[in-house]
């Protein structure tokens, strides 16, 4: 049998001692369990029984159980808080012997002290089924729905071979053990005192540029190919952007890199598209006391790859407010000027320690590119 560990939307490391296997876990399955720093909003808290539900940076809602007295910080719904969560969750990568979605728990409370997790807390382990609906072999990630019927989109973290997969397929039911998330630590934070830039503005400016010259080095050195398939939601009067929905129910606006009254694109139109983004942040923090942002409109006066002369390109600086990172899963979480959040790859920057200096709450400056489509294919429509 093979266990991977895999982590999905909380993730950093934890190191346990030799133990036991609990509820399925050796121990060096354990040792392998997370921890992230995290700020949410508290929407119920439960101080006699130690429990807590918060609305995450994306507006999730999560239970969780916490291993503290939450009595002397008096919360109440609506504070802000900074959390240490510890979760943790193990899928064997091969089909299970079982023939349906299963679930269950056991909680267990600590007989000694586990690295950040001290004796007599109570943790809740779990074990189920859950049925594979998507598999990616180049990113080394799955996505499994859950008995509850949630969705869940994960990344091996200790990859193996070239295929990680190789006995599974779309349909197969498998085994998971996990650690239902709890709060390590919990500790209120005052009322934010950032503001918001305000959406919507039109751009300051609107010049032509050539590319080699003009974009910024590092943001073409960041430049990364995409594909998505998806719902056309929305196309902008001026015919220089439109929306899609994802798979996933998530949405992006793209820039039109080419002419939509010829294409004849309409809402409800199933596309492929092929586009440009860049992102560069800056991983220390800002100096800026506040989430702000400027943008600029420019127009391509050469083609730049496949994007082509005549393109306008909207490009933005400001500063984001950094509410997740998970140091072991590489990915951190800004919250932007938009409102909106958004996850990281940080894979590289973190192989050069470039997150020692920065926590949960700091500001950092970035530069980006907005999404540019330079390909657009029909698929079907949702035309009447």
């Amino acid at each position: 049998m093979r266990g991977w560990m895999l982590t999905a939307a909380l993730g950093a490391s934890l190191t346990l001692p030799a133990v036991g296997a609990r509820a399925g876990f050796s121990p060096e399955e354990l040792a392998g369990h997370e921890v992230t720093e995290i700020q949410a909003t508290v929407t119920t808290v439960i101080p006699s029984e130690k429990v807590l539900e918060i609305e995450d940076p994306q507006g999730h809602t999560e239970v969780l159980t916490v291993g503290s007295d939450l009595t002397p910080l008096a919360l109440q719904p609506g504070d802000r808080v900074k959390l240490s969560i510890l979760d943790g969750l193990v899928v064997d990568l091969e089909p299970s012997q079982e023939q349906e979605l299963s679930f269950s728990r056991e909680d267990i409370i600590l007989p000694m002290d586990m690295g950040q997790m001290t004796k007599g807390m109570r943790v809740a382990l779990a074990s189920g089924t859950a049925r594979v609906i998507r598999i990616d072999r180049q990113d080394h990630s799955i996505s499994l729905m859950g008995p509850l019927g949630g969705i869940h989109n994960l990344d091996v973290l200790n990859a193996q071979g070239d295929d990680d997969f190789a006995d599974l397929k779309t349909g197969d039911l498998v085994d998971f053990r996990l650690i239902q998330p709890m709060a390590l630590s919990v500790r209120k934070l005052p009322a934010s005192s950032l503001t918001k830039a305000p959406t919507g503005a039109a751009p300051t400016s609107v010049r032509t540029v050539r590319p080699s010259a003009s974009l910024k080095a590092e943001l073409l050195e960041s430049f990364e190919f995409a594909h998505l398939d998806g719902t056309v939601t929305q196309v902008m009067d001026d015919g220089q952007a439109f929306v899609v929905r994802g798979p996933e129910g998530h949405s992006i606006t793209l820039s039109a890199g080419l002419d939509l009254g010829r294409t004849g694109l309409r809402s409800g139109d199933q596309v492929s598209v092929d586009f440009l983004e860049g992102l560069v942040v800056d991983l220390l923090p800002a100096s800026a006391t506040q989430l702000t942002v400027a943008r600029e409109t420019v127009i391509l006066a050469s083609a730049f790859g496949p994007v082509p002369k005549g393109t306008r390109v909207t490009m933005a600086t400001g500063t984001a407010e950094v509410v997740r990172i998970a140091r072991k899963d590489h990915t951190i979480s800004l919250l932007g000027p938009d409102g909106h959040v958004h996850n990281l790859d940080v894979r590289r920057a973190l192989e050069q320690e470039a997150l020692t200096s920065l926590q949960v709450g700091d500001l950092v400056d970035f530069r980006l590119i907005q999404p540019i489509a330079y390909a657009i294919q029909r698929q079907a429509t949702g035309r009447s």
